[in-house]
């Protein structure tokens, strides 16, 4: 599944197709978009699509036909997705998706967007993770994808404040690298609990005693 157009997003996607056997292809790319003819089978993902496979379930909570049918941002159409597990644990992955988005998702679906995880929404960006869509998705971790030293600014500090005002555990890719979750809560940062010596360790920057 390939969120939305931006090159953020899909850059890395044609390499990927061409090393390793996709049978589907999900996305909210417009039909002239290049990755559309790259041979998988290409399915549009609009809210309401579902699936399960061993027991994990998949649901598509936006774009609404509403949303494609109008013309805005790529970041307007991101793909959200929700995975949930057979312990009844999810995780929430809200691609770019904004403020305008959120409030759409908060009157659709209100509390039953409550998932255990929640990617925080546009890296963390100003521009979402709304009081009313956090305390929707009431997560107990919120993990934001951003770049070492973001040019960006990702992610503004006063969202990250708010998250910690609601008392959600934050971890950054930046910091942590790559981290894995299970459905029974365990969860592990690859950058300290595998730590390779050119990994830099936010604790570094600190001044050291002469």
């Amino acid at each position: 599944m390939l969120s939305h157009r931006d090159a953020d997003r899909v850059d890395g996607a044609a390499s990927l197709l061409a090393a390793t056997e996709v049978r589907a292809l999900s996305s909210s790319l417009p039909p002239e978009h290049p990755l559309r003819a790259a041979g998988p089978e290409h399915r549009r993902c609009a809210a309401g699509q579902s699936w399960s496979w061993d027991g994990v379930v998949f649901e598509v909570l936006h774009p609404t036909d509403e949303a494609y049918a109008t013309e805005g941002k790529a970041n307007a159409l991101s793909c959200v997705l929700r995975v949930r597990a057979r312990s009844g644990a999810s995780l929430l992955l809200s691609g770019d998706i904004e403020a305008a988005q959120e409030a759409d998702l908060v009157a659709r679906l209100g509390r039953s967007l409550r998932s255990q995880v929640l990617l925080e929404p546009h890296h963390g960006s100003r521009t979402s993770s709304t009081e009313a869509f956090v305390q929707a998705v009431a997560p107990g971790t919120a993990l934001v994808q951003v770049a070492y030293r973001s040019r960006f600014g990702h992610p503004a500090p006063q969202v990250q404040a708010r998250y910690r005002e609601w008392g959600v555990e934050l971890l950054r890719s930046d910091r942590c690298g790559a981290w894995s979750w299970s459905s029974d809560g365990a969860s592990r940062c690859e950058r300290q609990s595998a730590a390779r010596y050119w990994h830099h360790r936010p604790d570094a920057d600190a001044p050291h005693a002469p």
